[in-house]
């Protein structure tokens, strides 16, 4: 049975991040979130210096080299002051260059990126569907010493100002479910490709989704990561990591938003007494306390076990964002609850939070598509004659 305990390196990483957190991110997410502006480059650049950029890209192309269980740990502070941050934190674009990139690939964008320098986006979901990742249809053909792209994607987020964009299109069309994808650097500027229609969405509007169009986009060869038709294996195997630290991020945001109104019901009286002493309040913050916990632990886990490369890692993983996802939700509406009146107005962050958590049970595969997942998993594991309990 996979197993963790925080070491005292991890333990001090975490308040590393969470005095960044509070000091700058949490400021900055109110006045940037108000603005409407785009994530600020100054606030990448001070993350690179700090070490809270690349947080799974090896240090020899520049990240920090950390196990997912440690990225999860951090991408939990940071999240809970600005979500948004931890975007950049670790990214699924990197994820198919470490898995199945070239060493010039690796050593063209992964340092650049931890330092700050460079922005990616990942290009998968497509107006017909997202979660569904095996469904696409964009479509690239090979050409010469070149392939050339042609389709349309949704959703993308910061596709706008993205330098170097991670494009997953079909090279076989008649080839079985989940086959014939590949996997394609595409660089900002190349002709054939341009930025479409923004999404105005509730939240997250500091890194903002877009609409990309492909249209007889010609790539150097060179620019396919890994093998042709091979690109739904490289995004399943880092699927397991994204979504484990998903959930933690999931936990962070619950955690400050508990703790943020928390604090405000322990100054707040009503009859002559503190909020926070209610008995009724008081339970409803311990069932809610005790989800996050629940929740952590199995993202935790999750992380371990990705990093094992176990079968039920993926389940696991699912688990972990489905579970927090909701956790997240009601912790925050809780949240606002608690605060009363002042809770519902936009001088405290719990307006902006309660606007972007319904993201999480959308974001990076569906609530509903993870559990398909899971019961996929347990279908297999009770048809082998096993539990369906995670090992």
């Amino acid at each position: 049975m996979s197993s963790y305990r925080l070491t005292e390196e991890q333990q001090a990483l975490r308040q590393a991040a969470r005095r960044f957190a509070q000091e700058v991110l949490s400021p900055r997410a109110m006045q940037v979130e108000r603005e409407g502006s785009d994530f600020p480059s100054d606030i990448l650049q001070q993350m690179a210096a700090l070490g809270f950029l690349g947080l799974d890209i090896p240090q020899a192309y520049g990240g920090q080299g950390f196990d997912t269980l440690t990225s999860a740990v951090l991408l939990e502070e940071i999240s809970g002051a600005w979500f948004s941050a931890a975007s950049y934190a670790m990214t699924l674009a990197t994820g198919p260059i470490l898995a199945a990139g070239t060493e010039e690939q690796k050593r063209r964008y992964l340092p650049a990126l931890c330092r700050g320098e460079l922005v990616t986006a990942f290009a998968l979901t497509e107006p017909t569907g997202g979660s569904d990742a095996a469904s696409i249809q964009t479509f690239a053909r090979r050409d010469g010493s070149d392939y050339v792209i042609d389709g349309t994607k949704f959703f993308i987020t910061n596709g706008h100002r993205a330098d170097v964009l991670v494009v997953f299109a079909r090279t076989r069309k008649d080839a079985p479910r989940g086959q014939g994808i590949s996997i394609f650097l595409v660089e900002k500027g190349t002709p054939g490709f341009s930025v479409g229609q923004r999404f105005r969405t509730m939240g997250h509007t500091a890194n903002p989704i877009w609409e990309l169009r492909f249209e007889g986009c010609r790539v150097p060869a060179a620019n396919l990561v890994g093998d042709e038709g091979r690109g739904f294996g490289y995004l399943q195997r880092d699927f397991a990591k994204i979504r484990a630290v998903y959930g933690s991020r999931c936990v962070g945001v619950a955690q400050w938003a508990m703790d943020y109104a928390l604090r405000y019901a322990r100054e707040r009286t009503a009859f002559g007494q503190p909020v926070a002493s209610f008995q009724g309040v008081r339970f409803r913050v311990a069932d809610i306390l005790t989800k996050i916990e629940a929740a952590r632990q199995l993202s935790y886990r999750a992380a371990v076990i990705a990093d094992e490369s176990l079968p039920e890692a993926p389940a696991a993983a699912s688990m972990a964002k489905h579970f927090a996802a909701d956790v997240c939700l009601e912790a925050t509406a809780e949240a606002i609850q608690l605060m009363g009146g002042h809770g519902y107005t936009v001088d405290h962050p719990l307006e902006r939070m309660f606007r972007e958590v319904k993201l999480f049970q959308i974001g990076d595969g569906t609530s509903e598509a993870l559990r398909i997942l899971i019961s996929r998993f347990a279908n297999q594991a009770i048809a082998n004659g096993k539990s369906a309990q995670l090992g």
